[in-house]
């Protein structure tokens, strides 16, 4: 699952009793969704839960859902796997600050920078910037151009 390597992945299971998302230190990967008009299948949520050194478990929402047991090394690929990303608006983020990982988590090669609006020219989040991928795939707006686009 996620292209993590067998050797690191414990155990597979099914997102039920097993898997609650309790008190355990979490990290969150989120689908970073640009485009409102468009309806993207798949997991759209990824939850990794610290339960000892060596195990995490981590769960996953969406068209589908479940979870698995990884372990550290796995976390590591799974951080690879998502958030390593050279792209200027990357497909997944971090649902939390950098700032804020705890310290079994390990922070991504690259950090995100803001985009800017191309109406207005205000500094935008990655995770808060708008894109219309059938009218202009280059375009990128803040929330409040994107709504009154058609209008400027």
């Amino acid at each position: 699952m996620f292209n993590i390597s067998e050797i690191n992945t414990i155990e597979r299971g099914e997102l039920d009793t097993q898997c609650t998302s309790d008190d355990q230190p979490s990290v969150s990967i989120s689908r970073n969704q640009t485009d409102p008009s468009i309806i993207e299948d798949g997991i759209v949520n990824i939850g990794i839960f610290y339960e000892t050194d060596d195990r995490f478990r981590v769960e996953y929402w969406g068209y589908m859902s479940g979870c698995l047991w990884i372990t550290s090394d796995g976390v590591h690929e799974l951080k690879q796997i998502f958030l390593d990303n050279t792209e200027k608006i990357p497909r997944w983020t971090l649902s939390t600050e950098i700032t804020d990982l705890p310290d079994w988590f390990p922070t991504p090669e690259k950090i995100p920078s803001p985009v800017t609006c191309d109406k207005c020219g205000s500094e935008v989040s990655v995770t808060e910037i708008k894109t219309t991928a059938f009218e202009d795939p280059e375009a990128r707006f803040c929330p409040s151009c994107y709504l009154f686009r058609d209008q400027l």
